[in-house]
This record gives C-alpha cells, sequence and structure tokens, in this order.
C-alpha cells in the first residue's frame, strides 16, 4: 500500500517521465537549486545566515529558490514548508540523472566510450 508521502513522490515521477527532454532539464535544475537552500548548501536569498528553522528554511526555499515552480511544473499540490517535497525534489533528481550514470557505466565498461555514444545517438542504446 502506497503511503501518502510515497504518493506525492510516485505522481511526480510519472510526470517527469511524460515530459520532454528539455523540461525534464529544467524540473531537475529547479529541484537542485530548491534543494541547495533546504540542505544548507546556499544561503537564503537575501539573507548572510542560515535559516535554521527547518519547516522555515523549506518554507522560504520554496518561495525564492524555485520550489514552487518545481511544484507546478510536476502538478504537485503541497504547502510551501512541506515536508516530503525535499524527499520528492531528491527523486526526481535521480531520476534525471540515472540514464546518464548508466551510459556513463557502460561506456566505462566496455572500453568504447565512443561506440556506446553512437549508439545512444543512433537510438540502440538507452
Amino acid at each position: 500500500m502506497i503511503t501518502s508521502d510515497q504518493r506525492q513522490t510516485q505522481h511526480a515521477l510519472t510526470a517527469l517521465a511524460h515530459t520532454t527532454p528539455g523540461r525534464r532539464r529544467l524540473i531537475a535544475t529547479c529541484a537542485e537549486e530548491y534543494l541547495a537552500q533546504v540542505d544548507h548548501k546556499r544561503l537564503p536569498v537575501g539573507y548572510q545566515r542560515a535559516i535554521l528553522n527547518d519547516r522555515s528554511n523549506r518554507a522560504d526555499a520554496y518561495r525564492m529558490r524555485r520550489g514552487e515552480q518545481l511544484a507546478q511544473m510536476l502538478g504537485i499540490s503541497c504547502r510551501p514548508s512541506d515536508p516530503q517535497l525535499p524527499d520528492t525534489a531528491r527523486a526526481v533528481i535521480g531520476a534525471v540523472d540515472t540514464p546518464v550514470r548508466k551510459l556513463t557505466a557502460t561506456a566505462v565498461a566496455t572500453g568504447q566510450p565512443h561506440l556506446i555514444a553512437a549508439l545512444y545517438i543512433a537510438g540502440v542504446a538507452a
């Protein structure tokens, strides 16, 4: 049975699968920018210090670091301080990066990066 926390992530990944590659990259960029503040790797806009209250930090990142844009593009209905959105953003980034990681691993394993690139471009390798 799917919990309500998993439902948001599952919805986001389903929506991601039905978008264009360009839109997928934009969604991943929004997720990365949002998570940069949530994970305290980047200061909030206009602040000299991090927001230590986790709920307030998520709400600020939602409004100021493209979290709202991320939610809108994926069709997620959530509050700015939603505790599940960071996990959903991480899952989205992982889903966008997976094909690249697979291709890189295949190229390294075979020792033929040019061949793998040519097969990918030709649509043979995924």
